[in-house]
C-alpha cells in the first residue's frame, strides 16, 4: 500500500485545527463568544463539506480521460460529487440541533461514499487512509458540540 503523502497529511491533519479549536471554544466561552465559536464551526463544517464532494468532481473529471469507466459511473461519481455542498447548503439553514445532526449524517455519508469508491478503484487508497482519522476526529468534535449545545 501507498504510503500518505506527506503534503495530504499535513494539510489534512491541519485541517482539523479549526474543529478543534471551535468545538474546544464552545466548551470554554458563554454567551455570545460560545454562539460565535459555533458559527464558525458551522460553517467551516460547511465548506469542508463541499470540498470532499469536490474531491470527487476532480476524480471523476480526471477519469473522463480514461476509457474504462462507463457512462453510469461517470454519472455516480459527478452526481456525488455536488451532493455533500448541497447537503451543506441545507445544514446551515436549520435550527441549531437539525444543522449539527445534518452535517454528522454528511460527513459520515461521505466517508461511507469514499470507503465505497476506494473499493471501486476511483479514489487512491491512501485518499481513504487518510479520511478515516480525520472523519473520526470531525465527527467527535461534531458530536460533542452537539452534547455541550443540547444537555
Amino acid at each position: 500500500m501507498v504510503a500518505i503523502p506527506a503534503p495530504a497529511k499535513t494539510l489534512g491533519f491541519g485541517g482539523l485545527i479549526p474543529f478543534v479549536v471551535t468545538s474546544a471554544s464552545v466548551f470554554v466561552f458563554n454567551g455570545n463568544d460560545q454562539l460565535m465559536a459555533l458559527d464558525i464551526m458551522l460553517h467551516y463544517s460547511a465548506v469542508i463539506l463541499s470540498f470532499l464532494g469536490a474531491v470527487h468532481w476532480g476524480a471523476g473529471l480526471a477519469s473522463l480521460t480514461d476509457t474504462s469507466g462507463t457512462r453510469s459511473d461517470t454519472w455516480i461519481r459527478l452526481g456525488w460529487s455536488v451532493t455533500p455542498a448541497l447537503v451543506a447548503w441545507l445544514a446551515i439553514q436549520m435550527n441549531l440541533s437539525a444543522c449539527i445532526l445534518t452535517f454528522i449524517l454528511g460527513f459520515t455519508g461521505t466517508f461511507i461514499f469514499d470507503v465505497w469508491s476506494g473499493k471501486k478503484g476511483w479514489l487512491p487508497n491512501w485518499y481513504v487512509k487518510l479520511r478515516k482519522p480525520l472523519s473520526l476526529i470531525v465527527l467527535i468534535c461534531l458530536a460533542l458540540v452537539f452534547i455541550k449545545t443540547h444537555f
